[in-house]
């Protein structure tokens, strides 16, 4: 039987390396890391090959903005994970996979990226390719939890979720096109479910936060909204929905506080000039100001209702490294693409693709920390006496991108 190839691009990166990682360890495929610096891929190709053997672990130069080194990369892989901070070059990525017939995964957040993908949509579906989008911690996971709590209820009525991010900054190598990426998010619009529809949040939601309570590490946090394309069909999933949203909590006082508001304004009037110069601002902040705890976690609440009574669900996940807990759900994803479960012609959301529950099951497997509030009065359960039990409703069908 023909061992699968799978292409990461920006495989030597903190997320990459990670996936790359947990890939060797979760299954039997052949992994290529790829990137412009062939000699930094080798040199974790070999590291990881000390571990998992030199027959299963590779390095390719690949440059998001040479096509042609891209197909070349790409040519006799089953599927390229996008781990690279290149969203840029999302269009001509996806062009060089639709030519070599490689289907594709991305773990990049940008607007103009879904836009880049979206018009390639006709040609995905055509070709029989399966491209998966937003891959990672969020975008990626907030509406698998939400799936996963529309589960549980016969209606569910609300569906809130929160993250906090709290990272050692100054101890990270991270490249300057993906604090650009973070940047580029203040200037992106901000929708919030009001009165059954999807509206623009009014200016002034970045400075008047909501709160929620994140436990015993964290505590209570305040939350600004964030927009995310995996939230937007929730309501038509769950039309008992009344309220439904994603939030995220503060990186440190001056990033949020002065950065953010200044990085908002900037990218309104000076787009394309503002982005570095904020970009170096932000660096600086996160790096100067960030203070322990650390760690990165996700919280969902949610109600509804359970033969015609009132329920409360709470789901949190954690992990102590913010890029563990983004390769843990794209691996999660790719284990049900691998057997097939996941992979469909198209273009689809991970948030969506993916089965929820088995994913939380091998998430958990593979770090995640997970605690779940079962909609039981007065009772809590652990997570392996949730995944025991055989859900109270069906999962709700996957909806495309």
């Amino acid at each position: 039987m023909k061992t699968d190839t799978l292409l990461i691009l920006g495989g030597y990166g903190n997320t990459g390396q990670s996936i790359a990682r947990l890939l060797l360890k979760e299954t039997d495929c052949h992994v290529v890391l790829a990137g412009r610096d062939l000699a930094r891929a080798e040199a974790m190709a070999r590291a990881l090959a000390s571990k998992h053997g030199s027959e299963r672990v590779s390095a390719v130069r690949a440059d998001a903005a040479d096509p042609s080194s891209l197909r070349q990369a790409m040519e006799g892989c089953r599927l390229a994970v996008v781990a690279s901070s290149t969203p840029a070059y999302a269009g001509q990525v996806a062009r060089a996979a639709l030519d070599t017939g490689t289907d594709y995964l991305d773990v990049q957040v940008s607007t103009a990226k879904l836009g880049a993908l979206s018009a390639l949509e006709e040609d995905i579906r055509r070709a029989g390719r399966c491209f998966i989008t937003d891959g990672g911690f969020h975008p990626g996971l907030p509406a698998v939890l939400v799936r996963y709590a529309g589960s549980r209820f016969e209606h569910l009525t609300r569906a809130e979720v929160g993250s906090v991010i709290r990272v050692e900054w100054a101890r990270l190598d991270i490249g300057a096109t993906a604090i650009e990426e973070l940047v580029g998010l203040a200037g992106s619009q901000i929708l919030e479910f009001q009165k059954g529809t999807w509206r623009p949040a009014r200016w002034t939601a970045m400075w008047t936060p909501r709160t929620m309570d994140f436990g015993p590490v964290f505590g209570r946090q305040y939350c600004v909204p964030m927009f995310l394309e995996e939230m937007r069909s929730l309501p038509e999933l769950y039309p008992g929905l009344r309220r439904v949203g994603f939030y995220v909590g503060g990186l440190n006082w001056f990033v949020d506080w002065v950065v953010f508001p200044l990085a908002w304004l900037a990218m309104r009037v000076w787009p394309r000039r503002a982005l570095r110069p904020m970009a170096r601002l932000m660096h600086w902040g996160l790096c100067r100001f960030s203070r322990p705890p650390y760690g990165t976690l996700l919280k969902l609440e949610a109600d509804g209702l359970v033969r015609g009574t009132a329920r409360h669900l709470e789901l949190t996940l954690s992990h102590a490294d913010a890029y563990e807990l983004t390769a843990i759900p794209v691996v999660a994803c790719l284990l049900q693409y691998l057997d097939g479960t996941a992979r469909r012609p198209g273009l689809w959301l991970q948030a969506h693709v993916a089965e929820p529950e088995r994913m939380l099951r091998d998430m958990e497997r593979m770090g995640v920390a997970i605690s779940l509030v079962e909609p039981v009065p007065g009772r809590e359960r652990t997570a392996e006496e949730h995944w025991a039990q055989t859900p109270a409703h069906s999962v709700t069908p996957s909806g495309p991108a």
